[in-house]
């Protein structure tokens, strides 16, 4: 099965305003059979790739614990 086109299926989740149909294309674009290319990747992210960057005096502890 290919790979749909997500750049398209969420401009159309985007325009639609029948709940009915919108859950429908929700429900196929959100399925993944096969990994992402980071393209495809930067569709879903949060924020744009390398926004954060890693601070170089991080030991990976917090106040509560170790991060595993």
């Amino acid at each position: 099965m290919a790979k749909p086109d997500y750049a398209t299926l969420l401009g159309l989740i985007a325009a639609e305003t029948d709940p009915t149909a919108k859950q429908a294309l929700i429900d196929q674009c959100y399925v993944f059979l096969e990994p992402l290319t980071e393209a495809e990747e930067d569709l879903f992210a949060y924020s744009e790739r390398g926004y954060f960057a890693d601070n170089p005096d991080d030991d990976l502890n917090s106040y509560v614990g170790e991060y595993l």
